[in-house]
């Protein structure tokens, strides 16, 4: 799978796509098999659309109290979804 990500879409040193452009719902999955994270499920997917969403507009992460408020989850549920933490699991 790694092998497949990095062919099509490049990911940086810190293992961030280098171009938000080349984001899916596959290469998501691909990133969060990667990361240890899922299988993915409606909370994880209402918090990544969030973060692209607000990533697109702000051009940087939210912070995980947005997160929170505009999810309608906890901090302590989004820790446990993404493990190896919000910034980077989610972003």
């Amino acid at each position: 799978m790694e092998d497949n990500l990095n062919k099509g879409e490049p990911l940086d040193n810190d293992g961030f796509l280098e171009s938000t452009g080349d984001w899916s719902r596959e290469v998501a999955r691909e990133l969060a098999a990667l990361n240890d994270i899922g299988p993915l499920n409606e909370s994880h997917w209402r918090i990544l659309e969030f973060v692209r969403t607000y990533y697109t507009e702000h051009n940087e992460g939210p912070p995980i109290v947005k997160i929170a408020k505009a999810t309608g989850l906890t901090s302590k549920c989004i820790c446990t979804l993404f493990p190896c933490g919000v910034a980077k699991g989610a972003y």
